[in-house]
């Protein structure tokens, strides 16, 4: 990987395989009893130390609590960094200290495995964000030894279970600090049609024109447009909720039709709540009329609207997001795009409903189900009809 590509996200696995509830390539804060790890502003052979502080976003220290995972060659085992400097053992045992390391070992260097790290549930559950991490070089895993603010990260070659008295020690929680916004584009929409089989529409009149030639013993050739706006009302609402969706984009061809629309919401979809969008359209007729001698012809403008439409639905979303990501060369990529990892980390989050079909690159996609309501106009049309003198 080169220095300038960005991590990917992908979902971390536990010591025993089983995937976590976290991922690589976003930026995390690492806890212990409400002390954060701080790289403390060192440079490389320095110690990290807990920091009672939790520097917010924008402030000079904020980055020094910025934590990355990225994938290792060894499985089940990844590298924890901040500002490029990576976590190591420097090669000591049980009490000895955490160092950070401004070197990033490849696999062949005898020194690569102080920086691999992996993941031990809290009480085996896999769902946890809290973990005790294990060093892969010398079997030992990262504790407080019950040291404070300002005290340093040492390690343990005893590994604490739940049972023990002292397992709190070794527990440390990662909270994921930065923001992300989910989008949607929501297609394919597929229409349970036989709840409406019996259902005609409606024949309106727009307008009627007369058009004499009833004194003119010639021949008259009349040509005239005419225009109407109409409004179409089109309402849906979806089972499953959607309310953690920035924006919404909806293509669907309306039902009864072959018109496809586009509907763009910017704003979230709750749980059965439909959301309604009135169109306007303006609908123009171009019409050349002959006129007998002596005749006289109304001409009739009609549109045929169906009303209070009600369809259930199933359709696809493909649903991608935007978050901070990071480089390999340390540098943190603002408002980008994210992998399907994370995107689907960000829907287990938001306890999304959806079937997920698939995913891969930067989105997932998902079966949603809902309720098409409309009253709209499906076509206008115009009927000739020559008048008795």
């Amino acid at each position: 990987m080169f220095d300038n590509e960005i991590i990917p996200n992908k979902f971390v696995n536990s010591f025993d395989g089983k995937e976590l509830e976290i991922i690589t390539g976003v930026p995390y804060k690492i806890t212990n009893n409400g002390n954060y790890i701080d790289d403390w502003g060192g440079d490389h052979g320095s110690t990290p130390r807990l920091s009672s502080e939790n520097h917010p976003p924008g402030h000079h220290f904020h980055p020094r609590q910025l934590w990355f995972l990225a994938e290792s060659s060894l499985r089940r085992g990844y590298k924890i960094f901040a500002n490029g400097k990576y976590l190591d053992s420097w090669g000591g045992g049980n009490e000895s200290k955490l160092h950070i390391n401004s070197t990033d070992y490849p696999p062949e260097n005898p020194c690569y495995f102080r920086q691999i790290w992996s993941f031990y549930s809290e009480n085996n559950n896999s769902k946890s964000k809290i973990f005790q991490i294990h060093n892969e070089k010398n079997d030992c895993f990262l504790d407080t030894w019950g040291g404070g603010v300002c005290s340093n990260i040492l390690l343990c070659s005893h590994f604490n279970s739940p049972t023990d008295v002292h397992y709190s020690k070794q527990l440390w929680k990662l909270i994921r600090i930065f923001d992300y916004k989910l989008n949607a584009i929501i297609s394919n929409f597929e229409y349970n049609l036989s709840l409406n089989k019996k259902k005609q529409p409606k024949k309106k009149t727009i307008c009627e024109k007369v058009f004499d030639n009833s004194t003119s013993s010639a021949k008259l050739t009349v040509a005239f447009t005419f225009q109407e706006e109409l409004t179409s009302t089109f309402n849906f609402s979806f089972n499953e909720s959607l309310e953690f969706i920035s924006e919404t984009k909806l293509n669907t061809v309306i039902p009864f039709t072959d018109i496809e629309k586009e509907f763009n919401f910017k704003h979230s979809f709750e749980a059965n709540k439909p959301t309604t969008t009135i169109k306007n359209e303006k609908f123009v007729t171009t019409k050349t009329v002959e006129l007998s001698p002596k005749s006289c012809v109304k001409s009739t403008d009609y549109y045929d609207f169906m009303e209070n439409v009600e369809i259930p639905f199933e359709a696809k979303a493909e649903i991608t997001a935007i978050g901070d990501r990071l480089k390999k060369d340390g540098k943190i990529v603002k408002n980008t795009k994210v992998d399907a990892d994370a995107v689907k980390l960000f829907l287990r989050e938001n306890n999304f409903r959806g079937k997920i079909i698939k995913s891969e690159g930067n989105s997932v996609l998902a079966k949603v189900h809902g309720i098409f309501h409309g009253s709209y106009v499906l076509r206008t049309y115009q009927k000739l009809e020559d008048m008795q003198l």
